[in-house]
């Protein structure tokens, strides 16, 4: 796997909202502060952001985390984010199906196993690097 130094633009309002976000996902992962459907939200949120910031020429802002997967998946092993094809392919399957939405085909009422969410949580939180040696 391979890293890269990616230019932020500071105006873009995303940037705040990632950073808000993580620090969310860090609380939940650490001590349990959070909704949990809003954390199922925050992880997608990050993951898609950082994709198309991380791979700009080949992700759009308008990118959700399945176009990602699927663009992924289309291109194979050329992409330079195919690395991440399995975890992100995993994100999606698992949050997929606890966000309200036309598209996800996901039942909005059923409960989410807490200590599954930390582990995506952890996993998002290792895939955008927001902190090193998470156990």
């Amino acid at each position: 796997m391979t890293s890269e130094i990616v230019q932020f633009d500071l105006e873009d309002p995303r940037k705040a909202r990632v950073a808000s976000d993580i620090i969310d996902l860090l609380y939940f992962y650490k001590i349990g502060v959070g909704r949990p459907r809003e954390i199922v939200t925050k992880m997608r949120f990050i993951v898609e952001t950082y994709c198309t910031w991380t791979y700009p020429g080949f992700f759009g802002s308008d990118d959700t985390l399945a176009s990602i997967v699927e663009k992924i998946r289309k291109t194979g092993e050329q992409h330079p984010a195919c690395a991440l094809l399995d975890e992100l392919d995993e994100i999606h399957d698992y949050s997929r199906d606890y966000l309200g939405g036309a598209d996800t085909g996901g039942d909005v009422s059923e409960v989410l196993d807490i200590k599954e969410l930390i582990g995506f949580v952890r996993r998002t939180l290792k895939i955008v690097n927001a902190i090193p040696n998470l156990p």
